[in-house]
């Protein structure tokens, strides 16, 4: 608590600070005589406060055990800071108590997201005032008709570009991306608005694009090619990912293990749902690994936690080495892991789940004096089914590992 650069403080039932920790009082200005006993309302700024407490009462009223929320506060000083933060319920004997909160200094985040929101509303209007290009494809994706604006764009003439496909001024992964969405414009016939595109204009330069697209259809309702619009929005692009880079960066601090570097449970499941989300979309196989370390009570009862932790820093290594760079892993809690393995079905799931087994039975661990000792895991292995509920997802692949143990331990479990 001293040594942290969050703020940590807790209150009572009523709003009132019983605990702050030196990085609050540091931030806020205050000293540990004036803000213990302060009324945690008086932090917040006017322009937030009634909202602020609106979601604290729900959070207190329906019992929410973790909440998240982005509060601006005034210093003593009078200079105001964005805090983000985790505020959780302190519960005694089923009763609550008051509020527990771990926040962050998110004020650069803030001013950055204020001065990108400025400068996209400017590139706008600026955008509004010329032409957008237009172009015309016919099925193949070859360009029938193109104004001066793409031609502009692309950095070359009509006569040039008429006959042109899009292959030819797109890399491979980018050409992959814009035939997938041409593909369910054709399946669906329906348009896509806004979606990027990456192209390499005739003098070799990369630049992003925003695209709206539908498609063309002959008088008697035949699909003969699509048409849109586009817009450049390089400078825009490049901001957000200077955006993205700086907040991942905070994000990391908060998402991380610190024991094991996996990512912890609470962003497994912010995870889990945009895979699940991908998966119905686009109808690609998901398949998740539940890992729990076989009598690791026993062995932290028997060498001590210094060593278990010891135990779950190489499984989180062992784990890591194991996957592509699609994977991800987390630590779902104490010696529990879950793994996400997006576009793979199960049978491939089990040569993933096998190969870190394997691995971990192979690592040795010398917890005491004269004394090697193996650990071995429990896995459970479940696909994910169409429309399946998120909870029950993990529920179900949760009592597949445990079946394992049930089944003699150190084994991969699954339904098939």
């Amino acid at each position: 608590m001293d040594n942290a650069s969050d703020l940590v403080y807790r209150t009572d039932e009523n709003g009132y600070f019983t605990f702050v920790n030196p990085a609050a009082l540091r931030i806020t200005g205050y000293e540990q005589e004036e803000a213990v006993g302060m009324h945690y309302p008086v932090l917040i700024h006017p322009d937030m406060r009634d909202e602020a407490m609106k979601l604290f009462g729900r959070q207190f009223v329906k019992g929410l055990h973790n909440t998240y929320s982005e509060l601006r506060i005034r210093a003593k000083d009078g200079h105001e800071v964005w805090l983000g933060q985790n505020t959780q319920l302190i519960v005694e004997d089923g009763n609550v108590k008051g509020f527990q909160s771990v926040a962050r200094d998110i004020t650069e985040r803030k001013q950055a997201q204020e001065q990108l929101q400025k400068s996209e509303e400017r590139y706008r209007t600026i955008l509004e005032d010329i032409d957008e290009g237009y172009f015309e494809v016919d099925l193949a994706g070859n360009f029938t008709f193109v104004n001066d604006a793409e031609c502009r764009d692309l950095g070359y003439s009509r006569e040039e570009l008429i006959g042109m496909n899009y292959r030819q001024y797109s890399d491979e992964a980018a050409a992959k991306n814009l035939y997938e969405i041409f593909i369910n414009i054709y399946k669906t016939g329906k348009p896509v608005k806004r979606f990027p595109g990456q192209f390499i204009n005739r003098d070799g330069r990369r630049h992003f694009n925003e695209l709206s697209a539908s498609l063309i259809r002959d008088a008697k309702g035949k699909p003969i090619g699509f048409r849109g619009v586009s817009r450049d929005i390089t400078e825009r692009k490049q901001a957000e990912e200077a955006l993205q880079e700086s907040e991942k960066r905070y994000q990391e601090l908060s998402i991380v293990d610190e024991l094991t570097q996996c990512y912890n449970s609470r962003h497994f499941y912010a995870q889990l749902k945009i895979e699940l989300e991908r998966s119905s979309r686009y109808e690609l196989p998901l398949t998740l690994l539940l890992l729990d370390l076989d009598d690791f009570k026993a062995f932290n009862d028997a060498y001590g936690h210094v060593e278990g932790d010891r135990v779950l820093t190489r499984l989180g290594q062992v784990v890591k080495r194991c996957l592509r760079e699609t994977d991800s892993a987390y630590r779902y809690g104490g010696e529990e892991f879950t793994i996400l393995l997006p576009m793979t079905i199960s049978a491939d799931g089990a040569f993933t789940a096998e190969r870190i087994r394997t691995e971990l039975r192979k690592e040795t661990f010398s917890p005491a004096p004269g004394r090697d000792v193996h650990v071995t895991v429990s896995i459970g292995l479940g696909q994910y089914k169409p429309q399946e509920d998120m909870k029950a997802f993990v529920h179900r692949v949760d009592q597949l590992m445990y079946q394992g143990k049930k089944n003699g331990k150190n084994r991969i479990y699954s339904e098939s």
